[in-house]
This record gives structure tokens, sequence and C-alpha cells, in this order.
């Protein structure tokens, strides 16, 4: 009599394991980039479409305010928009 529950016992657990396994597995595929304003479309306003953001981007706060491959570059830019001086 103990044998079959056993058995039972063994199998609910291996299908509670898959189960946790396959809900891990489906929330990592729903991770998406970080999105933030484009403030390039609309300067004047410091706002602008929400756009994700990408290596490249400079963002300060939850805006995007330029892009370039090179970080000293972006470094440069996110310094100067930073520091409230009038372009």
């Amino acid at each position: 009599m103990k044998k079959p529950i056993a058995r039972v016992l063994l199998g609910t657990a291996a299908a509670l394991a898959v189960l946790i396994a396959a809900q891990a597995a489906h929330a990592q595929r729903r991770h998406s980039a970080p999105e933030a304003y484009d403030t390039r479309a609309n300067p004047n306003y410091g706002f602008g479409p929400r756009a994700r953001v990408r290596s490249d981007d400079v963002v300060s706060g939850d805006r995007v305010i330029g892009t370039d491959p090179d970080p000293f570059i972006r470094g440069e830019i996110l310094r100067n928009y930073n520091s409230g001086r009038q372009r």
C-alpha cells in the first residue's frame, strides 16, 4: 500500500517542479528593453515619443538626449546636458 502512495507523491513533486521551471522560463522571455522619452524629436520642450533605450543612447533620467557609439563622447554629452549650460 505504501508503494503506490510514494509513486503518486513522487509524480506530483516532479510535475510541480516542471510547472515552476516553465513559469520561470516564460517570465524571462517577457522582459523588454527600458523606454524613455526621445527628446531629440522635440528639443524645445524636452520630451517626445517613448522609445526603447539602446546601448549607444545617452539617457538622463527618463529622457534620451543623444546617441554616440563612443563611451567617452556619451559621457561628455551627459555632463554638458546636466550642467545646465546653455546650448
